[in-house]
């Protein structure tokens, strides 16, 4: 037996109910009016309020399904106050015993109205709720709202419960009407060319009418990136002759921003970066950025101009340039390289990107291997990457796959082509546990690996890769000296556990190797923590090499999204 006391805020006035089982008991004392009277209120009132009661106690228990409950009431007058005790008694609920849905054409037809019909919500056998059926009745309407049927309306809505049988007729005809299509599209923006603007949208004059294509019209020009709200609203009100009108309405987004920020990462050590970005250059739609890094390790600059080309939902063109000097413990080297491609969305999840870049490239690997590198390397690259919304991932993918190489009758020293496939996956193992495993493969095709610039061999360990190891620390050597290798294999499992909303705790093993001919693994493995700032979670690991147990633990700092 269950009972739930309110008290009321000038004094200690109780209504105490009995015998209601689970959520009932909050559903009826939102119907008891009585609830409301505090202790000062006069005595013909809390009376009155206290006869109406049973009446309004059956009526909630009717909208559960219960229409045979029955109510014994008490009510007790104190020296400062009052107190009001009801027993309920449920009985059985009512089942439905026919349920009786007639659509006319062509409303009928559409199969998202045939799904609702089949969903067999109150179907006979089922227990009835007029929640469940006011339910029932909303979703109807908004689909055919939905499909263009903005006159559709209930010619019959009716339900018959027979008390004494606890059953219940059920008994809807629902009239669509005609289907509207669209009418005059009314767009308020001058940011981009009409011609442009309208590739964006998914809605066409003359159309049938579906909300449908009025969201996806949304989350493109939302995700467009050029503005920064957006409203799509069919105009009902002046509807006429089958047809509705359309609004749509945008605001511009910041043509500019600029980011500097600073970091430190093992690797690379104190870092600062800067990237500025122009969404819109003009009417086009043609955007440019540049970026520049600078840490202890690298430095870089890049700059990039993009335009759309075809489906500007799904296709870019880009041209690109960058500096990139780089200094690591196993080699030193200096690219300038500028290219083209174009990106292109295949369905709602992969990316492909095609792009050509020619590369000059001074490098020193080791104490032997030094040059200068022309390369005019083509590739294409595909990957997918599941959404990430919150900072801890409990589930979550992505993979990549890359194919790129070079020739000597394309103005380039040497040929190689090559092969990189990455792939990352979060498991949840309940509600503060998961699993991360990582991989990363590669395979490179090449008669004289001495032509190749460091920027197209594998290396291995570092933050990312064998933890317990330093930055490019691992691969085949010359002379004592890592000078990189053909392919690479690497891998990791961590366990994470969440310690609070913001710290959580991890344990890892990592594995992996740079290699020409056969591999040779080195593991590490160790412990970290986890911070999910407001940023992007930080992660601080303590890691230790397994196959050099004369080396110390190391420390590796890193920063960024879990995929």
């Amino acid at each position: 037996m269950l009972g739930m006391t309110l008290w009321a805020a000038c004094a200690s006035a109780e209504v105490t109910i009995e015998g209601a089982k689970g959520n009932v008991e909050a559903v009826l004392l939102g119907f008891l009016s009585i609830d409301e009277l505090p202790c000062d209120s006069p005595r013909w009132w809390v009376a009155r309020r206290f006869q109406q009661a049973p009446a309004e106690i059956r009526q909630a228990m009717e909208t559960l399904g219960f229409y045979n409950a029955e109510v014994q009431s008490e009510l007790q007058w104190q020296e400062a106050c009052w107190l009001a005790t009801f027993s309920v008694m449920e009985g059985p609920r009512v089942e439905v015993s026919a349920f009786e849905l007639d659509v006319d054409e062509p409303l009928s037809g559409e199969p998202r109205m045939a799904g609702i019909r089949e969903s067999e919500v109150l179907a006979p056998g089922k227990v009835f709720s007029h929640q469940v059926y006011e339910g029932l009745k909303d979703r109807l309407l908004d689909v055919a709202q939905d499909l263009g049927y903005f006159d559709a309306d209930f010619t019959r809505h009716l339900v018959t419960v027979d008390r004494p049988a606890n059953s219940a007729d059920i008994d809807l005809a629902l009239t669509g009407g005609s289907r509207y299509r669209i009418g005059e599209i009314l767009s308020e923006q001058t940011l981009l060319e009409p011609e442009l603007f309208e590739k964006y949208l998914r809605i066409e004059q003359g159309e049938y009418y579906d909300a449908d294509d009025l969201t996806a019209s949304y989350k493109n020009l939302l995700q467009s990136d050029y503005f920064s709200r957006v409203v799509i609203n069919p105009l009902l009100d002046q509807r006429e002759e089958g047809q509705v009108p359309l609004r749509v309405i945008v605001s511009p987004a910041p043509r500019r921003t600029l980011q500097l920020g600073g970091g430190y990462a093992t690797d690379t050590g104190p870092r600062v970066r800067g990237d500025l970005r122009y969404r819109r250059l003009n009417d086009q739609g043609h955007r440019a950025g540049a970026s520049a890094l600078v840490s202890r390790v690298k430095q870089e600059l890049k700059a990039q101009y993009r335009l759309p080309y075809g489906d500007p939902v799904h296709e870019w063109l880009f041209a690109q340039t960058s500096y990139v000097d780089e200094s690591t413990d196993t080699s030193d080297s200096e690219a300038y390289s500028v290219g083209v491609g174009r990106t292109r969305r295949i369905g709602d999840h992969w990316i492909e990107t095609n792009y050509v870049d020619y590369t000059l490239e001074d490098f020193q690997i080791g104490d032997q291997q030094n040059g200068r590198s022309n390369l005019l390397i083509l590739g294409t690259s595909l990957s997918r990457t599941s959404p990430i919304d919150v900072p801890r991932l409990l589930k979550g993918y992505s993979v990549s796959f890359e194919v790129r190489g070079a020739t000597q009758q394309l103005l380039s020293d040497t040929d190689f082509v090559q092969l990189m496939g990455r792939g990352r996956y979060i498991l949840p193992m309940g509600g503060r546990v998961r699993l991360l495993s990582r991989v990363n493969v590669g395979w490179t095709w090449q008669n004289k690996f001495e032509d190749l610039p460091p920027s197209v061999r594998f290396f291995a360990g570092g933050d990312n890769s064998v933890r317990g190891y330093g930055y490019q620390d691992l691969g085949p050597e010359e002379n004592g000296e890592v000078v990189g290798g053909r392919r690479l294999l690497t891998g990791s499992l961590e366990l994470d556990t969440l310690l609070t909303s913001s710290w959580s705790l991890a344990l890892f093993v990592d594995s992996g190797s740079a290699f020409d001919d056969r591999p040779t693994f080195n593991t590490g493995v160790g412990m970290g923590v986890r911070w999910y700032s407001p940023i992007g979670p930080l992660r601080l690991d303590l890691a230790h090499p397994l196959d050099d147990p004369d080396r110390r633990f190391r420390l590796h700092i890193s920063f960024g999204t879990d995929l």
